[in-house]
């Protein structure tokens, strides 16, 4: 998004080199910032030669989706916590990824009581809100996260991207927690 396409593509073959090792020795990439796994799925494909791309896009997933993926496989819930009441944001790249889902209904299976939020972006939007010149922008943009989640005080805040956590920690006065760390806190 900076332009920085040398810079990426460098980025992208050192992560490359880093992983197809353990790719090759049969380990899935798991991956908590969706971002991460946006960029292997969607981004790398004009980065890497097309094998190297195509290899790690397959061999990737979101945390959730991995968790997902254990319990649909037989996986004991009875290691992980659940039941509690939380409000959930996704992150923007997880939604286009369609990896909501599967942390929608990991919580699901373990009898969270989940209001997810509609709001499509939390006001951050990757590394926008962080700059300066757009921090008021990114704030009015959260708004409409903040109302939707304004009644719901006795619930656990739920964010998936760290761009999410920090923008809610600006929006509300208590702390949020990624979803792994509602349902493994250990």
């Amino acid at each position: 998004s900076q332009g920085m396409i040398e810079t990426a593509r460098t980025n992208a073959t050192r992560v490359a080199d880093s992983l197809e090792p353990s790719i090759e020795a049969g380990r899935d990439v798991v991956v908590i910032e969706p971002s991460d796994l946006a960029a292997f799925r969607r981004e790398y494909e004009r980065l890497l030669p097309a094998d190297r791309a195509e290899n790690l896009a397959e061999n990737s997933y979101e945390i959730m989706e991995y968790v997902y993926g254990l319990l649909g496989n037989g996986a004991d819930t009875a290691v992980l916590e659940g039941g509690a009441d939380v409000a959930y944001h996704s992150h923007c790249q997880q939604r286009t990824l369609g990896a909501d889902a599967y942390t929608e209904e990991v919580l699901s299976k373990l009898d969270y009581d989940v209001v997810t939020s509609d709001v499509e972006c939390c006001g951050m939007a990757g590394s926008f809100g962080y700059k300066s010149e757009y921090y008021e922008l990114s704030m009015e943009v959260g708004d409409t996260l903040r109302e939707q989640f304004e009644g719901e005080t006795d619930r656990t805040l739920v964010a998936s991207g760290a761009s999410c956590h920090e923008q809610l920690g600006s929006l509300f006065p208590r702390e949020s927690v990624h979803p792994i760390e509602l349902v493994a806190p250990r």
